[in-house]
């Protein structure tokens, strides 16, 4: 087994570093971070997409599995190398079934894991800019829902669009290789709204919703109790449309884990 001796940020922040610096013609991505409220008097907002849609992002480390004696190739799930992103079980999954919640409203909600299966490889792949390239794209509305303690993980070969969730083994068809990204933000194009006001208001009620709807089930007690409050904390229409989409990005990343990307174009 060769891990990569990363972190989970540094390769989130080299996979929408990428997102920002693709050139797809007139398709933009724009990565939205919790550290938007230090960047609206520098004319940030005026590199956000006109029309387009919201993607949201996980990012997770992956082993490279090769020898015999790998789990999934002694049993013969596998005849030849394979990658491996674990789950984290902690409170019955809870992390999962967070992305899960979030899913049923926002179907662009992904798991994205490096296909690198070196720190030089990594390196490399980042300094000619094809981080993207090297990277897993799994949907979690592929995904099952899984509410025990038991350890869970996925695992997925380079050049095959599958990938298997365990530990009672289910084989999926979908999920993307990084060099089909362009592909799947286009695949949305039905999806595509003009990004005003009206459609960042609805990010954060659709955000604050799922919070409300993983609470009710994980600690319905503190739901109730926080309820009232929560609802008075933030007033969309008392903010700016910059305010609300840092108010949306901290919730996605606090509670979720997840970075959301608005991807479009800029045509009107």
């Amino acid at each position: 087994m060769v891990s990569l001796g990363i972190s989970e940020f540094t390769f989130g922040y080299a996979f929408l570093y990428e997102q920002t610096q693709q050139n797809w013609g007139d398709l933009r991505a724009c990565p939205i971070l919790p550290s938007l409220q230090a960047e609206k008097d520098a004319g940030w907002d005026a590199h956000l997409p006109v029309v387009g849609t919201d993607y949201y992002y996980q990012f997770k480390l992956s082993d490279y599995l090769w020898r015999g004696n790998a789990t999934f190739i002694k049993d013969g799930t596998y005849a030849a190398p394979y990658y491996r992103l674990w789950l984290h079980r902690r409170d019955g999954n809870r992390q999962h079934q967070r992305l899960r919640e979030h899913c049923t409203d926002n179907p662009n909600t992904y798991y994205v894991a490096p296909e690198c299966f070196s720190i030089d490889q990594f390196n490399d792949a980042f300094l000619n800019h094809n981080i993207t390239q090297r990277s897993r794209i799994i949907p979690v509305t592929e995904c099952d829902d899984i509410d025990d303690d038991e350890q869970h993980c996925m695992t997925f070969q380079p050049g095959i669009s599958g990938f298997i969730l365990h530990s009672e083994p289910k084989r999926r068809e979908r999920s993307y290789s990084g060099d089909e990204v362009e592909k799947l933000y286009r695949e949305s194009h039905q999806q595509w709204k003009h990004l005003d006001r009206h459609f960042m208001d609805t990010l954060f009620h659709k955000t604050d919703s799922a919070v409300k709807r993983a609470l009710e089930r994980e600690e319905p007690w503190r739901m109730r109790a926080d309820q009232a409050r929560r609802e008075i904390d933030f007033v969309p229409q008392q903010h700016t449309p910059t305010e609300v989409l840092t108010r949306t990005s901290e919730l996605l990343s606090t509670f979720f884990g997840l970075t959301m990307v608005l991807v479009g174009t800029t045509a009107k």
